[in-house]
């Protein structure tokens, strides 16, 4: 059974703007740790990619995490992440992970697994984990619904990179996607109706 978790701000800008992110749990596992999300128990938590809003409940909480090389490099020590986390009112989290995850990587749950998917894009770094049991993928910022395509203006963004993700995320059996921001939506055949979208931006 997944688990939606809504995060919330006591942020009055974060709170009206409507940023705050999504977080989810199954079995043992999370997906991200948002704002004002507390899950039950201690679950590993995998993180989507290293943005502040999506991270900032792992020092909150103390809970243990496992990301990409690239998203645990940029938590425990990049100095631009830690104070941009600080000036927008969260604790950054600055412990490694209990487990780098490699492209590909399964981890086992409780009759399920998921899948750990390299998806950089809207982020260098950025992971989707996959749920071949239930046909569900969490996707955090790498795809949204309602047709809209995440940014790819940031730092480490490339919309070439999104779109050969997208790309590979088409290739997988998708029937539901729970996304870094908002609810979970229907998405057969989703993704691959985004490239087109996206190839105009490369």
């Amino acid at each position: 059974m997944i688990h939606v978790f809504q995060g919330s701000s006591s942020h009055p800008i974060r709170a009206e703007s409507g940023t705050v992110a999504t977080g989810y749990a199954i079995g043992e596992f999370a997906i991200d740790a948002p704002e004002g999300v507390t899950y039950p128990g201690s679950p590993l938590v995998l993180l989507t990619h290293a943005h502040c809003d999506h991270i900032c409940g792992i020092a909150v909480h103390n809970l243990p995490y496992a990301c990409s090389g690239f998203t645990a490099k940029a938590i425990t020590e990049v100095r631009e992440s830690a104070t941009l986390c600080s000036h927008l009112g969260f604790q950054p989290p600055r412990r490694p992970p209990h487990q780098i995850l490699k492209d590909g990587q399964a981890l086992e749950g409780d009759g399920f697994s998921i899948k750990a998917i390299a998806t950089p894009g809207h982020c260098e770094g950025a992971m989707c984990f996959y749920i071949p049991e239930h046909k569900a993928l969490f996707s955090g910022d790498t795809v949204f619904g309602g047709g809209a395509l995440p940014s790819v203006s940031l730092p480490t963004s490339s919309p070439k990179a999104l779109l050969d993700s997208y790309e590979k995320l088409s290739n997988y059996e998708i029937e539901k996607i729970y996304p870094g921001h908002g609810g979970p939506f229907e998405a057969k055949g989703y993704i691959r109706a985004l490239i087109p979208n996206l190839g105009q931006f490369i």
